[in-house]
């Protein structure tokens, strides 16, 4: 049996910039109820560099067990990990070993889809205490597109056989 492989890249600098952008159009003109601008409080920029790190690794280790029964591993060198060395282990970069009637059209849909939910549980995490109502929407986004995601990644080109019989 043949396997499909796939190899998805999020860039820390893309996923950085979704999330700053995500949280400067969602806050632009949001006020308190005393009125004052919300902006400059909840979004997430360069000030917070090391925040965006630690909730992007979050993010990976909530999406990769959706991922993981497709997941390959790929031998790499041993080297020393730290979470504050910015200049390495920046990107999530993961291969998928996909069966082969694995509908390759739902391939870039997935894509979006990953990198959807890893802005949405970024945000998530970024106003749980800041706004817990609007992390509550982020939440529930998070978890809607990982399910979709997972979905996709169950489409394949032939039908399931049931009893002997197509549907």
């Amino acid at each position: 049996m043949n396997r499909i492989p796939l190899i998805f890249i999020y860039s820390h600098d893309n996923i950085f910039q979704g999330v700053k952008q995500e949280s400067s159009l969602s806050y632009k003109n949001k006020v308190d109820k005393d009125g004052n601008n919300l902006f400059e409080q909840l979004v997430f920029d360069e000030a917070y560099l090391s925040k965006f790190r630690e909730l992007f690794f979050d993010a990976q280790a909530e999406i990769s067990p959706a991922l993981s029964a497709y997941m390959r591993e790929v031998p790499v060198d041993t080297a020393y990990y730290e979470i504050q060395d910015f200049s390495k282990d920046r990107d999530y970069t993961f291969h998928l070993l996909m069966p082969e009637d694995y509908d390759r059209h739902m391939t870039h849909p997935i894509d979006i889809k990953i990198r959807q939910f890893i802005i949405a549980y970024i945000m998530y995490r970024w106003l749980e205490i800041k706004l817990p109502s609007d992390a509550a929407i982020y939440m529930e986004r998070a978890a809607k597109v990982k399910d979709e995601a997972k979905e996709l990644l169950e489409r394949r080109t032939t039908r399931p056989k049931i009893n002997h019989q197509m549907f």
